[in-house]
């Protein structure tokens, strides 16, 4: 488990207190967009807004924004704020796919060596780190993880998106011989774990909840190895502190247009964990800032000591900001040079433009 896997992890079980209520989270989140983002000063917060803009798909499948009321359109978007839209990772042109190249997979963060056929699936979230790439995906109401990689001794022991009161044979003993594998989880349900190998030196593990494993198989016949795709979405880092590079990609699109969420992890294996830097967007108004006390590149900034936190405050409808670690292995100056080298795309609700 990543840095940010446990960020995420720890914060739901801290705010969850017994069950995950996924509908009052989402609505939050999105009803009250950045500015619920805003009040969040430490980097626990982030993460659970980054999962509530997510929807909690884990294990649990997507969830819809709840309400009987006439329907919420997005200014300038013409679309109602509980419909989400479907976004598909650009296309990186010229990189090989996971069949040509299985030795690309999740070696670089800022690419997805596989994609899926059209109008199969919609995505809820992708990520690229520690050799395994992942999708999210909503699959006909049902939320299927699919984890790629070149070896299965890289894989988690544990398959993303699975409920944790699992019994670990069912999540441990996979052969990738296409078998399906499936056990009670909490609440009654059923979780069905499938591994396979859908071409030579590549390795797939799929999961989800349902009452039948139809799912898995639905995403095995759409996966497409033959094409790349760019992890990061509207966001590049072009200047890293000496020694580091980019370790983890992960986005989180399951609300679009209301809500999306970007993390990239940068980081120096000489110095430990580093910075993890978020975009976080809400199509609605912005009604309250942190106030600006540094000054960065000539640019307006605010930095939080106590959740050592540095954010950048003119990105039009999104957060960016740079979260160090406790220990603070990456200064506040190391930190200000990695935001200020971000780009941000400029239509960051035109997803064909990044």
């Amino acid at each position: 488990m990543t840095d940010l896997d446990q960020r995420i992890d720890q914060t739901l079980r801290e705010r969850a207190e017994g069950g995950v209520d996924t509908d009052r989270l989402l609505a939050t989140a999105v009803t009250r967009g950045r500015a619920r983002v805003r009040r969040r000063r430490t980097a626990a917060g982030t993460a659970l807004g980054a999962v509530a803009v997510l929807g909690l798909g884990v294990a649990i499948g997507p969830v819809r924004l709840p309400g009987s009321g006439p329907e919420v359109v997005m200014p300038g978007l013409g679309m109602p704020a509980n419909a989400p839209v479907s976004v598909v990772p650009p296309r990186a042109d010229g990189v090989p796919g996971a069949a040509a190249r299985p030795d690309l997979i999740g070696a670089d963060p800022r690419v997805l060596h596989f994609g899926f056929g059209p109008d199969r699936l919609r995505y809820l979230s992708w990520s690229a780190q520690g050799g395994v790439e992942m999708a999210q995906l909503d699959v006909g109401g049902r939320t299927v993880t699919l984890e790629l990689s070149a070896s299965t001794e890289v894989l988690p022991r544990r398959a993303q998106g699975l409920p944790a009161e699992l019994v670990p044979d069912l999540v441990t003993n996979g052969v990738f011989d296409g078998s399906v594998a499936h056990a009670k989880g909490p609440y009654g349900v059923t979780v069905w774990l499938r591994h396979w190998q859908p071409a030579p030196g590549v390795y797939a593990r799929a999961s989800v909840v349902a009452d039948d494993d139809r799912a898995l198989f639905d995403v095995a016949a759409a996966l497409r190895l033959d094409q790349a795709h760019t992890c990061t979405g509207p966001l590049q880092l072009t200047d890293l502190p000496a020694g580091a590079q980019l370790r983890s990609c992960w986005m989180v699109v399951g609300t679009f247009p209301a809500a999306y969420a970007v993390m990239l992890q940068v980081r120096d294996d000489d110095r430990g964990p580093g910075v993890t830097v978020e975009l976080q967007y809400a199509g609605a108004t912005v009604t309250d800032k942190a106030p600006a006390n540094r000054t960065i590149g000539g640019r307006p900034a605010h930095f939080d000591p106590g959740g050592a936190r540095l954010e950048l405050l003119d990105i039009p409808s999104a957060q960016l900001i740079a979260v160090m670690n406790h220990e603070q292995s990456f200064s506040e100056a190391e930190a200000a040079t990695v935001l200020l080298g971000t780009r941000v795309a400029e239509h960051l609700d035109r997803p064909a433009t990044w």
